[in-house]
């Protein structure tokens, strides 16, 4: 019990105290996801673009996930692991996880109940237990995510998670985050 408890808290603890991920501000984390990023690569048409934000409690992330050019699309999630490398899953959006795929677009929130249960210490050596945890993973590069199809269920894109502060969002697809409540985000 005691182990487990400071699993939890000393990712926590540590996120609190680091400059940029203060509570004030809240975090931002991205990635373009592409064939070329999988274990092995995967030649593949398919695009995606993901987007999450943090709340400033570090207890809850809200994310967009918008794939293109891959229709059988069934799974999507949050893995463990440097660039270049494969592992497991920490929090599932989609098979397992709480979201579904919407056409092309998956929205809606995680918190820490839908932890998988994933032994993360292996592949970044540390636990990835919890939202908080989530976060300073992702600041530090160790977090990539993986949607997986029917013709590549291994993964048929991946892009590696990469972090800054709340701040517009520059991207093409209709959506802003400028001014937006993440909390509309709701699948």
């Amino acid at each position: 019990m005691q182990k487990t408890l400071l699993s939890i808290l000393l990712p926590a603890a540590a996120i609190i105290a680091s400059g940029p991920l203060n509570a004030a501000s809240g975090l931002r984390c991205e990635a373009m996801l592409s064939g070329a990023q999988e274990v092995p690569d995967v030649m593949t048409d398919a695009s995606g673009r993901i987007v999450a934000m943090f709340d400033a409690a570090f207890t809850r992330v809200h994310v967009r996930l918008r794939v293109r050019g891959a229709p059988t699309a069934d799974g999507a999630h949050f893995h463990c692991a440097r660039p270049g490398a494969n592992g497991p899953v920490a929090f599932g959006l989609v098979s397992p996880g709480p979201l579904f795929f919407d056409g092309g677009v998956v929205k809606g929130m995680l918190v820490n109940d839908d932890f998988t249960g994933a032994d993360c210490v292996g592949s970044v050596d540390r636990p990835v237990n919890n939202i908080a945890a989530l976060a300073f993973a992702m600041r530090d590069g160790l977090v990539y995510i993986n949607v997986h199809t029917l013709e590549n269920p291994g993964g048929e894109i991946r892009g590696q998670m990469m972090c800054k502060g709340k701040g517009k969002d520059d991207d093409d697809d209709d959506s802003s985050s400028e001014g937006e409540d993440p909390n509309s985000w709701t699948g």
